[in-house]
Order: structure tokens, then C-alpha cells, then sequence
């Protein structure tokens, strides 16, 4: 493997390793998709909070957005960031 594929590795865990991301993900996961003012009324969060870890999520391309008139959409970027999170929840799930 080479470093690059290692180092791209590395920071795709990173984003995976700040709760406030996960619990957004999961948000996402569940609703399949959402527009800013939904996730920050479902999680009970500031809009700027989640501005900001939505703008850092789309940068490290694990969610995607899209528009309908003036609201932004977003969603997860793929089935492999669904199985990312389901195998997370399953592992943990099993010490639980």
C-alpha cells in the first residue's frame, strides 16, 4: 500500500473521530437527507455548529449536498459511508 492511500486513510478516520460529526452522520444516516435547519432542530444544535462540521464533512468528501431553490440538501456521499456507519454502530452494539 502505498503512503498516499495510507495518508487519504488516516484522514478519513479523522473525520470520523469527532462525535459531534458522528451524531451528524447518523443524522443523516437515518433521514437520508437534510438541509441545515433540520439537523440543527433534530440534534438540538447551533446552526453555525452545524454549518461548520457539514462544511468539513463535504470537504473530506463524505457527504454531498444539492440544492432546490434558496435550501441546501445534504446527504451522505455514498453507500460506503452507510456501511462505515452501520459497521461502527454493530461493533459497538456488540459490547453493549
Amino acid at each position: 500500500m502505498n503512503i498516499k492511500t495510507v495518508n487519504s486513510m488516516a484522514n478519513l478516520a479523522r473525520l470520523f473521530g469527532n462525535e459531534l460529526r458522528i451524531k451528524i452522520l447518523m443524522y443523516l444516516l437515518e433521514k437520508e437527507e437534510a438541509c441545515v435547519n433540520e439537523v440543527v432542530q433534530g440534534l438540538n444544535l447551533k446552526q453555525s455548529t452545524v454549518s461548520n462540521q457539514l462544511k468539513i464533512l463535504k470537504m473530506g468528501k463524505i457527504i454531498k449536498m444539492r440544492k432546490e431553490g434558496k435550501k441546501i440538501f445534504y446527504s451522505l456521499a455514498d453507500s460506503h459511508i452507510s456501511v462505515i456507519l452501520n459497521t461502527l454502530r454493530d461493533h459497538v452494539k456488540e459490547d453493549e
